[in-house]
């Protein structure tokens, strides 16, 4: 094992995933996931946040360290002591170490004998409900509702927290043993109860690139994120909200200190321990060869079970075959089984999942498509006109307008393919807004004009009816008039858990009707696309689909390779997924080039990666749909 050895908040983390992903980490492995600090934090909103908190302890003092030796984390550990042996010090991401153990707190505050440590999260929070749990039912949003005990969505948080004070503490105890100060936890999140008084928030933040230390484990490693808005109005803003964590940091303390032990003598002695069996688990496994690095944490781990062709772990909804206390995979893989089709049929016998689970074994081993009997029917009862569908979307983790709350809804693209009647070609529409006002009402309103009230309208599984109604609902709130949009609306939408929506979802027809062993155990676009479009050539020849169709070294490319690359600044961007979608509406919006003096040019190569990548969404589902027909008239 390379040297220094040390267990951060991130490795603590990974290790209670999976103690060999610990071992592949500290190793530096590589990762299927690995982005750019300036991608990472443009992507979690957490830059705005973190900034924010800063701007409200405006003497603050940052501790800047490169950790790259034992040395250097001393010496940066040695500076957090110093300033602690003041009255009153405000610090920004001091250095805690002691025996090892290393984190960064985002704000530790020193009045006195009383010492906060205070963690930024980007993640909502509703203050008006965490109040209600405590005063009526003696519980809160991060303990469980039915043991009491500290639990959910924020346990992993208040880990990292217990983890933070419990090296403070020993901190403390090694370096100022006559110190004597009580230290208090807090969260400062954005409060989903809330609302911001200022108007178009984000705009006085900008994010750009920094050449920085690696090694330095700060929320603001390679970026810089600059202000220009009045701090006097942040500073009175409240749409923050801090949150005492003392309790539920002193039940996790013991035992996240505990298991940080266990996996740092994991570490140091180079123990076998640290190699977890092999399971279900593993199909998630992000430690994976790229182009840069061969090394492959899979396939190291797995051995020979690792390259097993039709594998077990492709199976649709394979962990949930045995139940989640004896799963049949984890059997399996113990008994060096690793293909689908060692499954015991009889063990397929959940009314939930084992259709489509016998379906996916049949049909690859026959290595045919699959189309159920009452595909046929429910093509050919399908109004026409027929709108296609696709929206793309953003939830900011900062209140877009004045008025409004964190993480609402902002529907900034659509795209729609009409077929108006049977043999007609697509007909393609779309609507952008990169305007930085609230595009919501304006967007629901275009596609209204779009779409009409006639015809039937199909998307790809729920997000665009939860849009829809989520506008609906924000129309009612912000007191905006528009009674034909709002009656549109609730015609078109699933408004709440009764009542039906007007929108056929395409993800749920093929869950239910249709299968291709390309697809394997899923069901998304980017899966189901492919796999029709590389094995039917037919669909090449179509006119409106021909420009999607490329083949390199005799492969036939997905459409989504087939996208144009556009270079913006000094980098070669694409978009070819909705989070590519999110990052650059995000990176229009603040990003490092907001304010370039190539401004407006950059915005329209950014309009147009957005433009192509929503409409090839819609586009390939018309391919699909085209596809199902064709299917369903060699049968009738």
């Amino acid at each position: 094992m390379s040297h220094p050895i040390y267990l951060t908040k991130s490795d603590l983390k990974t290790a209670r995933s999976c103690t060999t992903k610990l071992y592949y980490k500290k190793l530096g492995y590589p990762t299927v996931d690995r982005v750019d600090p300036y991608t990472r934090i443009l992507a979690d909103g957490n830059f705005i946040i973190s900034k924010i908190a800063h701007l409200l302890y405006p003497e603050g003092i940052y501790i800047s360290a490169h950790l790259k030796s034992d040395e250097c984390m001393a010496k940066a550990a040695q500076e957090t002591i110093a300033y602690l042996q003041q009255e009153n010090v405000i610090l920004f991401e001091p250095v805690l170490y002691a025996d090892r153990k290393l984190a960064r707190a985002d704000i530790l505050v020193k009045q006195g004998d009383r010492i906060e440590i205070i963690e930024i999260r980007a993640k909502g929070f509703d203050s008006a409900a965490h109040e209600d749990l405590i005063k009526y039912r003696n519980l809160s949003l991060f303990r469980n509702k039915r043991t009491g005990k500290v639990g959910g969505e924020w346990r992993y948080i208040i880990e990292d927290v217990a983890y933070q004070v419990g090296i403070l503490q020993e901190m403390l105890v090694q370096n100022l043993p006559d110190l004597k100060v009580e230290i208090s936890p807090y969260l400062l999140v954005p409060d989903r109860s809330k609302t911001t008084e200022i108007d178009h928030l984000a705009s006085y933040f900008q994010i750009q690139r920094l050449a920085t230390h690696r090694n330095s484990f700060s929320k603001f490693n390679g970026v810089k994120v600059n202000f220009t808005g009045d701090i006097q109005d942040i500073q009175n803003d409240r749409f923050l909200t801090k949150v005492n964590i003392s309790t539920e940091v002193a039940e996790l303390i013991e035992p996240t200190l505990a298991s940080a032990q266990k996996y740092l003598g994991y570490l140091i002695e180079q123990s076998p321990e640290i190699f977890a069996p092999i399971n279900k688990g593993c199909k998630s496994c992000e430690y994976r060869a790229n182009e840069r690095d061969s090394r492959d944490g899979f396939k190291q781990c797995w051995g020979d079970l690792a390259d097993v062709e039709n594998h077990v772990l492709e199976l649709y909804q394979m962990g949930r075959v045995g139940g989640h206390e004896t799963p049949l995979v984890n059997e399996m893989i113990q008994q060096k089984k690793a293909s689908m089709f060692d499954v015991p049929l009889e063990e397929l016998n959940d009314d939930t999942y084992s259709h489509r689970q016998l379906i996916q074994i049949e049909y690859t081993q026959k290595n045919k498509e699959w189309i159920s009997d009452h595909l046929p029917k429910i093509i050919g009862q399908v109004e026409y006109p027929i709108h296609f569908i696709d929206f793309e979307t953003s939830r900011m983790a900062i209140p877009y307008r004045a008025g409004m709350q964190t993480y609402e809804q902002v529907a900034f693209q659509w795209s729609c393919h009409t077929i108006l009647e049977p043999e007609a070609p697509p007909i393609q529409t779309e609507w952008l807004d990169l305007e930085n006002t609230f595009p919501n009402f304006q967007f629901a309103e275009s596609l209204m004009e779009c779409l009409g009230n006639r015809g039937t309208i199909l998307t790809w599984a729920t997000h665009e009816n939860s849009v829809l109604r989520d506008i609906y609902y924000q129309m009612q709130v912000y007191g905006y008039v528009n009674p034909q949009l709002q009656t549109w609306l609730s015609n078109t939408a699933k408004l709440g858990t009764k009542g039906k929506s007007n929108l056929v979802d395409m993800n749920a027809l093929t869950l239910n009707h249709y299968f291709h062993p390309l697809m394997k155990g899923r069901t998304s676009l980017k899966c189901v696309l492919p796999a029709v479009w590389k094995t039917n050539p037919y669909l090449h020849e179509i006119p409106c689909f021909q420009e999607y169709y490329r083949e390199v070294d005799g492969e036939i490319l997905s459409p989504y390779d087939v996208l144009s690359q556009v270079q913006i600044g000094d980098r070669i961007q694409v978009v070819n997924e909705g989070a590519g979608a999110m990052l650059a509406y995000q990176d229009l919006m603040y990003g490092e080039n907001r304010d370039h003096a190539d401004n407006q040019a950059m915005r329209s190569q950014w309009k147009e990666l957005l433009y192509q990548y929503c409409r090839l969404d819609t586009m390939a589902m018309v391919i699909i749909w085209k596809h199902w027909q064709n299917l369903c008239s060699a049968v009738l």
